[in-house]
């Protein structure tokens, strides 16, 4: 009884430590519900100039035109021109610019074509994707290439040059703002799906509207939180803190802002109305903005990646209307349908001010603290195979065959040179120990991979999956604390019978045993309040 109530005692010890941490790991703020939710004057998005006479999807038959862009240092991207047929006098023209979903020149053919139906010529070139991962995308060297397509799109017989604009959307409106603010020849910008914040803030509002969605449990959202307040450098993910305030004041074009009603990445409401202060701050009162009845990819339809979708009703006519109106001199006062309209959006979480971490700040540290204690485990399994063959090699009770020359002699082993068997109060321990953290790290490992990849299915709701999952895993939380705390009493009360190896190998588990420890406190399983 004495020693059940030592281990019991050490056991509540370790879990009261291990919520310490916990507390200390969370991030210094929270994931708030959006409460300032726009004003949306008419549900219909169509965009209609006042007394201003436009054309008109489908007025004109369109043809393709394959092109080069010439980038530099001898390359080249293709790129696919879109121009009406017999159009009159010279035409606007507009640039598209890719997100990180598409890069072909073929993309946006769709929207390219009925644009140019209506009288704009198009120019959807290819995007680089040199150096471009998930570790690294170098946005301003972007905005240089699209800087030269603009270029070729400004040459192209018969397009007004001073009526010359951009379409981005989702990651291309970062793009877009860099483009902007190193060039002022852009006529108008459209901007669809637009992040607007820095990479962490705007996947706080994706993801804590994923897992709540997905019926995550409130841990489970709060690691998202942990995981967006990490340092991303030693990964070389500088791309997560794109300062994109710093860019929309170079918003000085009349804009137009759409988003699906259906997006649950972007900040549908606060992104368009950060777009419009700060415009407005910077003399620009000329923001337009529309919303849809589609998804990310201005889809119709709920699925985030869905192949085959159409595009959202409408979504084309006022895009056209809208170009069409800003080349005929539409100012921001010159318009028969209001500025804010659309289906009423409802974005859930707010995209926060800042993302302060606990006392694990890097991505380097936390990954290291997860490898620490497999990688430990895995070098006490080396020790014991190295034990184990030291033992075998001295053990002869026949004794030992050498070979010398074409002569044997038998060496008959030294009683001193007796077996060394590690003592079974040790070596069970060690291994079930070992045995129940490498379980339990498969078992987290996995739990974090699920939800990963729930992340990129956009969180089909599975509220079961995730509950009882994570139940489940704070359950083996604390039989592994359980474990740990028989395991160091069994290896303490035998720690002057055990030899040099022994000990080194107790002392490696128990090392893999605070790492793996540590990795789980970091997800939260020692946190039940």
């Amino acid at each position: 009884m004495k020693r059940v109530a030592r281990i019991a005692c050490i056991a509540l010890v370790l879990m009261l430590i291990c919520a310490l941490l916990g507390w200390a790991m969370m991030p210094r703020w929270k994931s708030k519900p959006y409460t300032d939710h726009i004003a949306v004057t008419s549900s219909d998005p169509a965009i209609v100039p006042a007394s201003i006479s436009i054309a008109h999807e489908g007025q004109y038959q369109t043809r393709e035109t394959q092109l080069s862009v010439d980038i530099g240092d001898g390359e080249t991207l293709p790129a696919v021109l879109r121009e009406p047929i017999n159009a009159p006098g010279a035409r606007p023209a507009c640039l598209f610019i890719h997100g990180s979903g598409t890069s072909g020149a073929e993309d946006f053919g769709d929207i390219a074509n009925a644009m140019a139906s209506a009288g704009i010529v198009t120019l959807v070139p290819a995007k680089s994707n040199e150096d471009y991962t998930i570790f690294h995308r170098d946005y301003p060297r972007f905005a240089s290439e699209y800087s030269k397509a603009l270029d070729v799109l400004r040459d192209v017989d018969d397009v007004d040059q001073s009526n010359t604009g951009i379409y981005a959307e989702s990651e291309g409106t970062w793009i877009a703002t860099i483009l902007a603010s190193k060039r002022h020849d852009i006529a108008f910008a459209a901007l669809t799906s637009a992040p607007v914040f820095k990479g962490r803030e705007q996947m706080a509002v994706a993801m804590s509207t994923y897992a709540h969605e997905a019926g995550a449990p409130k841990p489970v959202i709060e690691d998202t939180m942990k995981l967006l307040s990490l340092d991303y450098r030693p990964f070389g993910l500088q791309y997560a803190d794109f300062d994109a305030d710093h860019y929309l004041k170079s918003l000085t074009m009349p804009v137009l802002v759409s988003y699906g009603v259906y997006d649950t990445a972007m900040p549908i409401e606060q992104g368009a109305q950060r777009i419009m202060r700060v415009a407005a701050r910077n003399g620009n009162n000329a923001v337009t903005v529309r919303y849809f009845a589609g998804n990310h990819q201005m889809r119709a339809g709920k699925g985030l990646f869905a192949p085959g979708l159409p595009l959202a009703d409408g979504y084309t006519q006022a895009l056209e209307n809208w170009v069409n109106g800003v080349a005929a001199g539409a100012s921001h006062s010159g318009w028969a349908t209001p500025q804010v309209a659309g289906p009423q959006p409802g974005q859930q979480y707010a995209a926060p001010s800042r993302t302060n971490s606990g006392i694990i700040g890097s991505l380097g540290v936390l990954v290291g603290v997860m490898l620490a204690g497999p990688l430990l485990l895995g070098v006490a399994l080396l020790l014991s195979i190295v034990a184990i063959a030291r033992t075998t090699w001295r053990e002869r009770d026949d004794g030992i065959v050498r070979m010398r020359g074409k002569r044997a002699a038998l060496y008959t082993v030294p009683p001193s040179h007796a077996r060394e068997t590690v003592p079974v109060s040790v070596a069970e321990p060690c291994w079930g120990l070992g045995l129940s953290l490498l379980a339990a790290s498969a078992l987290l490992y996995g739990y974090l991979a699920a939800v990963g990849a729930a992340a990129v299915l956009a969180m089909t709701p599975a509220p079961r999956l995730f509950d009882i999952g994570w139940h489940v895993l704070q359950v083996i939380a604390v039989l592994v604390v359980i474990i740990l705390a028989w395991s160091g009493q069994t290896m303490w009360s035998a720690r002057h019978s055990i030899t040099g190896i022994q000990r080194a190998m107790c002392w490696l588990v128990i090392s893999a045993a605070a790492f793996t420890l540590l990795s789980m406190t970091f997800w939260g399983l020692f946190c039940w309040w």
